[in-house]
Formats: structure tokens, sequence, C-alpha cells
């Protein structure tokens, strides 16, 4: 881990380097900043909605800043000793800096009123910045734009899931989620780099207060490509955490109405509800499934390649399993195929197997296929006893064929060419979807099936889930806190770390978007003990939001 983070060290201090000078996130984060203070000063002349104002500190003034006016009111005097206190302030207008003196600065009134002798302030508190980007962005840059702005204390950053150049839908977005101020970035194609743009706005009025552009050569976020190679987290705390009613127990992600976001999927055990991210989640729709359907599997795929991803729910009902696919028709989801196999998605490929009650899973792994309807295509050549859900394909292994796999017991396997060349040292602490074997076969009495973690190629890494138990010895006392890991094969060793430590609870499942790491966690006895003590529902799961 030493060497990793000299690695990061190492990464931080590239970046600039790859421009040829100043760093344009520096850039931007140090323009911005300067708009919002600290700063206070006097009112020294007011003549109709022109004012003329002085300031008390050597902090730079800029056209285009704006600051509260604030005035004096009554004095306080000690009840008993009779001696004067101090006075009442109140917020009685605002103000805004247009042009800028060698010892004074003018402005405009843009709300309320002010007068001579009348004190201005920009205070200390965090400034309400909403963040938003349009498609064209490079969401590294993006990302770590918004990491820098955050990391500098001065922004409590309200975070969008939308996406847009247009400064009017933004707008109308920051004012709904009650932000101050709006940052606006888009980007161009330029040559081999881009050209990105920031533009800033008082959500109030719409004012635009600022807008610079710069040139970002292709080294630049070549190296921040870089930096995701080493796959650090940025700090342990989620951006976005969000309470959850108690039947949540599995997530997945799909653009479904084919807008190029992709919406998340939360599964109840029998119904499915697909949300839009945002301060809160925002409902979209709902896929009821039957009363005797236990879900064990949700995905998402665009299998039939008309641009928007169907659903696809394996759950176990009437002592089998039966899978369906649905698509988005209009505002309600369209049931598409359904038979008795479990179903997976690994990136372009839809993934069956069929089911036994004597073993749970039974026979090959095959690939799904379209052709006006749903088939079972060609065998996967897998080693034997693997199943559907307990394997992932290395990424980047070339010739070789790479698989990372579960065995029944929670240690993971490396096979290079059907052939075990590595086992984890320890288990991962067990699975949460267990089902008995039914077998008239004596011997076979106890005996389980599992559906394993999801193994989430990304990059060149695998992810994958570690819980640790409560009590070591005591099975079924359930987990105190989880992990995710991260796998890597060089050809020689398998390099492995932590990526998120110590989420509180069991993990029950978890998926990446884009760049967030979107994870669905049970509380220890699925009792939530912040909540008890600001007197809210302390019982209920939670949907964890990770950047990396």
């Amino acid at each position: 881990m030493k060497r990793i983070a000299l690695l990061i060290i190492l990464f931080f201090t590239m970046v600039p380097a790859a421009q040829g000078g100043e760093n344009p996130i520096t850039r931007f984060k140090d323009e911005t900043l300067s708009y919002f203070g600290p700063l206070t000063g006097t009112i020294t002349g007011v003549e109709d909605d022109r004012v003329i104002m002085e300031a008390e500190e050597k902090y730079p003034v800029k056209p285009g800043m704006r600051m509260k006016v604030m005035r004096e009111g009554a004095e306080f005097i000690h009840p008993v000793t009779k001696e004067p206190l101090g006075r009442s302030e109140s917020t009685v207008g605002k103000v805004e800096v247009t042009d800028v003196l060698p010892d004074s600065f003018t402005g405009i009134i843009v709300e309320g009123e002010a007068k001579e002798g009348d004190r201005i302030r920009i205070s200390g508190t965090k400034v309400k910045l909403l963040f938003c980007q349009d498609k064209n962005m490079d969401w590294r840059l993006a990302d770590e734009y918004y990491r820098t702005l955050k990391e500098t204390g001065r922004m409590e950053m309200i975070d969008t899931s939308l996406e847009t150049g247009d400064p009017a839908v933004m707008l109308e977005e920051a004012k709904k989620l009650g932000a101050e101020a709006a940052l606006l970035l888009t980007a161009e194609k330029s040559g081999d780099g881009s050209v990105i743009r920031e533009q800033l706005f008082w959500v109030a009025d719409g004012s635009k207060f600022f807008e610079a552009e710069a040139e970002i050569e292709a080294s630049y976020s070549k190296e921040l490509n870089i930096g995701e190679e080493f796959f650090t987290p940025r700090g342990k705390e989620a951006i976005l955490v969000y309470d959850l009613p108690l039947g949540a127990k599995l997530v997945s992600t799909g653009d479904f109405d084919g807008d190029g976001k992709e919406e998340i999927i939360l599964g109840t055990g029998r119904d499915i509800s697909i949300y839009t991210p945002s301060v809160d989640l925002q409902f979209l729709w709902e896929v009821k499934g039957s009363l005797k359907d236990d879900n064990i599997w949700i995905d998402s795929i665009d299998l039939n390649g008309n641009g928007r991803d169907e659903l696809v729910v394996t759950s176990m009902r009437h002592n089998g399993v039966i899978s369906t696919i649905y698509e988005l028709s209009g505002s309600e989801f369209k049931k598409l195929w359904e038979g008795g196999y479990f179903l997976r998605a690994i990136g372009p490929v839809l993934l069956a197997q069929s089911y036994s009650n004597s073993r749970g899973f039974a026979g090959d792994v095959f690939a799904m296929t379209w052709d006006g309807t749903y088939r079972t295509g060609e065998k996967i050549d897998l080693p034997s006893g693997i199943n559907i859900y307990d394997f992932a394909f290395i990424p980047g292994s070339g010739d070789a064929r790479l698989i990372l796999a579960y065995d029944e017991s929670g240690f993971l396997n490396l096979y290079q060419d059907g052939i075990k060349t590595w086992r984890s040292s320890s288990k991962t602490g067990g699975f949460t979807s267990t089902f008995k074997i039914k077998s008239e076969v004596s011997y076979l009495s106890g005996s389980e099936w599992s559906v394993k973690d999801r193994l989430v190629p990304i990059n060149r890494d695998i992810l994958a889930v570690e819980r640790v138990p409560f009590v070591k010895m005591a099975r079924g006392m359930g987990y105190k806190s989880s992990k995710i890991r991260y796998y890597r094969w060089n050809g020689l060793l398998m390099a492995e770390g932590v990526l998120i430590d110590d989420i509180i609870g069991s993990v029950l499942d978890y998926t990446v978007s884009g760049n967030r790491l979107i994870v669905l966690t049970s509380p220890f006895l699925g009792i939530k003990f912040k909540n008890i003590l600001k007197g809210e529902n302390p019982l209920g799961k939670m949907l964890l939001i990770y950047s990396l």
C-alpha cells in the first residue's frame, strides 16, 4: 500500500506538467473562489440604485461579487449593569460590484435597499453551489474540479444528475435545490484536446458573473486516466447517502429511456423500483412482481440493440427459477420474454444457466442471443464447477483466458486456461443469498447453494465484497462492517487492496456506473443508530454513492 500511495503522490505532481504550465483546474478554482470573500466594508454613498463602498480588508474586490447589506438596529443594554452590549443587525438588501477604483468600489442594488452607513458583508459560511456539466465534458476533468472545489471547504457542493449545456435549464434545477450560485461546465473538441468553458451564475436572478475558457491538451486527460488505474479512493466518505425502506436488497443501473444517463434500479425481493439520483432519489417507474417472487439478481443490457436497456430480473418462484426481461414502453415496462433460467449480464453478453432442485445451478452456461426473440446460443467455456454468478473475466488478459471466481466456501480463485493458479488467503465473509438443496438423498441434507456477490471488472481491476462478521465464530449473528476490495493480476502475482473500508453493516449488493460506485447496505441488525440520535426512523437500508 505504501508503494501505491507513492505512485498516487507522483501522479498528482505529474498532472500540471502535462499542460506544460498552469493547471487549468487550479486556475478555475482560484478564480471561482475569488468571488466569495469573505469581506466586510461600509457603504459611503448612495444615489438612486448606485452605491459607493469601501472595504475594511485588503481582499481583492472584483465586478460581479455580491454582498449582503447589513443595517444596525437597536442597542442591547445589560439588564443589571445598564452597560451597552452591542447592536442588533439585520439584512436589508444585496449589492453587486460593477467597478473597482483604487480606494473604493461602486455597485448597484440588486435586492432590497441600502443607505449610507450600512455595512456590507460576504460571510465566511459555506456557499451553496450547484455543480452541473454537459454531456460533452470528460467526467474525469469534471470530477477532478468538483473534488478540488469541495476540498477548499468554502463550498457546500450541490450535486445533480442533470447533464446540460443550457444555462436556463441548469438555473431552474438550481432554484429547486436551493443553490445560491451555479457553476456550468461545457466542452468542445479542439484538435487532439478540448476547450472547457466555466460559467458562474447567481441563481436568484440568473445573472452571469464569470466566464472563462481553458484549452485542455489530450495529455492532461491522459494523465488523469493514469490515476484511475491505481483505483485508490479519494476518501472514505460517500458523496451521497440515501435512506431506503427495509425491503431493498438488490441494486443495479441501466439507461431505460435511451437518454444516455443511467437510472438506479432497486429490487425489494418482489417488486422493482427505478429512480434517478439527485438530492433525493426521484421515483420514475415500478415493475410489480408475483406475490411468490423472491428476486435474487437484477441486471440491465441492450441485447436487442435499440439504444435502450432491457431490465433483467431473476427470481425464485414456486420452488423453481424464473427470469423475466422487460423493456420500457411509454411510461410502463412491457414484458418481452420469460423463461426458467438464471440470467446475468456481463458487458454486452447476456448469460443463462438452468436450475436444478437437487443442485441449484445445473448444466452449462450459455450466451443468450437476439434474432427477434431471445434464445440460448453458444456455450461459455468455464472451469468445472463454476456457475453463472461465480465469476468475472480478468480485463486486459490478452490471449490467455483468465477468470476470477468464487468457490462455495467463499474463497476467490484465479483460473488460467481452466487451470487454478491462485487462491485468496482468506474467505470474503460469506454470501447473503443462500438456499437449501431439496433432495431425498439423506447424505445431501443440510447442503446449500448460494448466489455469489457481484464481481465487477473495471479498468484492470476486479471488485469484490468482503464482510466482517459481528462474531467470527458465531455464524448468523450478522456483519458489523464490509469492505469493497480490488484484485489485479499482473501476470505473476495478484495485487489486492481495499478500495472502500469500514462500510457499517453488510453490503447487500453494489454496482459501478461511470465514475460512481453505488453500494446498498444494511446496518448491523438493520438499525441506523445515528437516526435514533436525530429522532428519525432507525430501521431500513442505505444507498451509498462514492466517487471513483
